[in-house]
């Protein structure tokens, strides 16, 4: 049994000790006192009751009327001070002290009029099981109160069983009255603390609903600059390690040749700071920054010379016009040659080519990229983010990716990016035939 709130009304004026949920609040609580005597109802009711207990204490002893009525009245009205908050325990004290001074035969006191706050409140804040004593509570009373004064008018020597009956009949009715407009009144207060903690929950609702759209952007903001970063940093510095690699051996057989490698060097590193900066900028937002074009098909010519010159055979093959590719498309696929470059640059071996195939039709763009290398790297861990980035951002565009080893000798990585809206029934579809065992196995990464 609990004397608490029940969960249906969880919106009730707050219990005493309920802390403010931010500092704003609490500043707020501070200087808005309408707002404090909401939040804190035990404190502001322990105030007031304890207040009008002590003013019928001091008007008892001022008046010389002190006595057995003035020792029942205080304690049930001190006892109005825990009826919202602790519910229950008001019907308990409250009654008991009126059942107690009704047996002393003192059938009305003063503090009897908390009887039907104790009431209202119990229906008003309380659990169902309180709403029931509560209620049965004040049918008690009203019986008990018609009893005692039908049992009186009965011995008095000018009443009878008649005017017995019509006191204790007449009781009842005026009782069960007052005690339906109680319960009514009370039951309108629950059904508005039940829309004020509905309308609070909502509110609240939607700020987390705020907060989590908020996290998730920032999120994937956060991994669309990671897929950058990495696929800016680890291609260039693939190519710089390449040529300084070779650059020792170089300097030592042909020192003239050297200095074109220092070339390449320079050249990759520079494309690597300028993406750097771009994204540096985007992350400052910089109104002022010039982060000048981005990286597109048109860009793969010169992608390929970088890796050429950093020691890998490479082809390029287009199969139809590349312009009009939407931006993010085209950056996304620059970014993916990039990164499966790098990884044939690292993974496939000494001696190995590549080649990269773009087919594009009214609806797809095709991409692939081969190489006739070893197929998988022996010495990687598997710790790598390439793969995973270049399907994420596939997926972004509804395209799929594909890529894995083949039969034979070498790796393929292949991408097909839709270029019409998936809903359009009359979008022709390029077909795939890229066998199912060349798919990328689970938890492999390149």
């Amino acid at each position: 049994m609990t004397d608490g709130p029940s969960h249906a009304a969880p919106s009730r004026p707050a219990s005493p000790d309920r802390a403010p949920a931010s500092e704003a609040e609490a500043r707020s609580g501070r200087h808005d006192p309408f707002r404090w005597i909401i939040e804190n109802p035990g404190t502001v009711d322990l105030i007031g009751f304890g207040a009008a207990a002590l003013l019928v204490l001091l008007f008892a002893v001022g008046t010389g009327s002190f006595g057995w009525w003035t020792l029942f009245s205080v304690p049930m009205v001190l006892a109005g001070a825990v009826c919202r908050v602790r519910p229950l325990l008001g019907v308990i004290v409250i009654g008991g002290l009126a059942v107690t001074h009704l047996l002393l035969n003192m059938p009305v006191v003063l503090g009897d009029a908390m009887t039907f706050y104790a009431m209202f409140c119990a229906v008003a804040y309380g659990t169902p099981l309180v709403h029931g004593i509560g209620a049965g509570a004040g049918v008690l009373g009203t019986l008990s109160q018609s009893g005692y004064w039908g049992v009186l008018a009965l011995r008095d020597e000018y009443g009878g069983p008649m005017q017995a009956a019509v006191t204790f009949l007449g009781l009842n009715v005026v009782g069960t009255i007052t005690i339906v407009a109680i319960w009514a009144l009370a039951n309108l207060q629950r059904a508005r603390v039940r829309q004020l903690a509905l309308t609070r929950d909502r509110a609240e609702q939607a700020v987390r609903e705020r907060e989590q759209r908020t996290a998730l952007a920032v999120a994937d903001e956060r991994a669309r600059i990671a897929r950058e970063m990495h696929d800016v940093v680890a291609h260039s510095l693939s190519v710089i390690i390449a040529q300084a690699d070779g650059g020792r051996f170089v300097a030592a057989q042909k020192p003239e040749k050297a200095v074109e490698v220092l070339g390449t060097i320079g050249e990759t590193g520079r494309a690597a700071l300028a993406d750097m900066r771009s994204l540096l900028g985007v992350l400052r937002q910089e109104d002022e920054t010039s982060f000048g074009p981005q990286p597109g098909p048109e860009q793969l010519p010169d992608l390929l010379e970088r890796v050429r010159a950093a020691g890998l055979e490479v082809s390029l093959e287009v199969d139809g016009a590349l312009e009009g590719i939407p931006q993010a498309v085209g950056m996304s696929v620059f970014r993916l040659v990039q990164e499966a470059l790098t990884n044939v640059l690292k993974h496939a071996g000494p001696g190995a080519t590549a080649s990269v195939r773009l087919h594009r039709t009214a609806a797809d763009l095709t991409l692939e990229v081969i190489d006739d290398g070893r197929g998988t790297d022996p010495d990687s861990d598997g710790l790598g983010h390439g793969l995973t980035g270049m399907r994420e951002r596939m997926s972004v565009f509804g395209g799929t990716l594909q890529s894995g080893p083949l039969p034979s000798r070498g790796y393929r990585v292949r991408a097909t990016v839709p270029l019409v809206p998936a809903s359009d029934p009359a979008a022709p579809r390029a077909p795939s035939d890229i066998p199912p065992a060349a798919a990328h196995p689970p938890g492999e990464t390149r």
